[in-house]
C-alpha cells in the first residue's frame, strides 16, 4: 500500500468550474470567469455563503414571487460560510442572509436557467455573496462542473499505484452525487463545502500517516498547500491569484494529467509513494 496520499481541490483543479453571477445592485446575471473568492475580497467585508441543498428538490418548484429568506427559513435550509474577508461572525452572516429582503426564487430561476445552458453535470449549487458592511447579499451564484480532460484517467492510474485519493473543495458537492463519475475516489474521502481552515485540517490529520501532496489553485487552498509535504499549484483555470500562493508551490502545472509525472519524479528519487 501506498504512503502517499493526494488531496485535490475541486474547481479548477480536478474539473472546470462553470458560474452564473447576479449582481444584486444591477440587476445582471451573466456567466463569468470570475470566481466567487475573487468577488467576496472585492468586498471590505465580505462572506461567500454555499446553500446546503439541492435547488431541484427544495428550490426549482417554488414560485419566482417567494423571497430565498422566506424559503430558507419554511424548509429550515442550512448554508456554510465557506470564504471571507476580515473577521465575519459566521452566525452574523447567515443570520444576514435570513432576514434579506432582496433576494427571491426568480433570481435563483434566472441563473439556473443560464446555467443548464453550458456543458455542465448535473451537480449544480446555489451560493450568495454577503456584504456585511452594507447588511445585504451583493450576488447570487449558480454553479455547475464538468471534468477537465484527463482526470478520471489520472485518478484511476492513481488508484492502481495504492495511492489514498481525497477531494477537499469548498463547492457544494456531496459523496453520493460525484461517486457515480468518480468511482476510483472512496465516497468517504470526498469532502464538500470546506473552507480553508478545513482543508488544512484535513492535510493535517492525514500528515499523522501519510506523506501528503496538495493539489490546489486558488487563495482558498492556500493553508492547505502550507500544510502539505509537497505543495503543487494548478494553473489550468484562469484565476486572480495572490501572489503567495506562487511563492509556497513546490510544483506549477498546466494540466491535471501533469500530476502523474511529479509522482513518477518522486518515485524515480526514491521517495515512498
Amino acid at each position: 500500500m501506498s504512503e502517499l496520499a493526494i488531496v485535490f481541490d475541486g474547481a479548477g483543479v480536478l474539473y472546470a468550474p462553470f458560474r452564473i453571477i447576479k449582481n444584486m445592485h444591477r440587476g445582471i446575471a451573466k456567466r463569468s470567469r470570475v470566481s466567487g473568492l475573487t468577488c467576496t475580497d472585492q468586498l471590505d467585508k465580505g462572506a461567500l455563503v454555499i446553500l446546503k441543498t439541492q435547488y431541484v428538490e427544495t428550490m426549482e418548484q417554488e414560485p419566482a414571487s417567494k423571497l430565498l429568506s422566506d424559503l430558507m427559513k419554511e424548509k429550515k435550509i442550512e448554508s456554510k460560510v465557506v470564504y471571507k474577508k476580515n473577521v465575519i461572525n459566521d452566525k452574523e452572516v447567515v443570520e444576514t442572509i435570513l432576514r434579506d429582503k432582496g433576494v427571491k426564487l426568480a433570481d435563483i430561476h434566472e441563473t439556473m436557467s443560464f446555467l443548464r445552458r453550458c456543458d455542465i453535470l448535473p451537480v449544480i449549487g446555489v451560493g450568495l455573496i454577503v456584504d456585511m458592511a452594507v447588511g445585504a447579499i451583493k450576488f447570487v451564484i449558480a454553479g455547475g462542473i464538468n471534468f477537465f480532460p484527463g482526470t478520471r484517467e489520472l485518478l484511476r492510474v492513481l488508484n492502481q499505484k495504492g495511492i489514498a485519493l481525497y477531494i477537499a473543495s469548498g463547492d457544494r458537492i456531496e459523496a453520493e452525487e460525484m461517486t457515480a463519475y468518480l468511482p476510483d475516489v472512496p465516497p468517504e474521502n470526498i469532502f464538500g463545502m470546506l473552507k480553508p481552515e478545513d482543508k488544512r485540517d484535513l492535510v493535517t490529520k492525514l500528515m499523522s500517516t501519510h506523506k501528503v501532496m496538495m493539489v490546489g489553485d486558488d487563495r482558498n487552498d492556500y493553508l492547505a498547500l502550507c500544510e502539505a509535504d509537497v505543495a503543487v499549484l494548478s494553473l489550468q483555470e484562469e484565476a486572480d491569484r495572490q501572489g503567495k500562493i506562487f511563492e509556497i508551490a513546490d510544483f506549477r502545472i498546466k494540466e491535471i494529467g501533469a500530476i502523474k509525472g511529479i509522482v513518477e519524479e518522486m518515485e524515480g528519487k526514491g521517495c515512498k509513494t
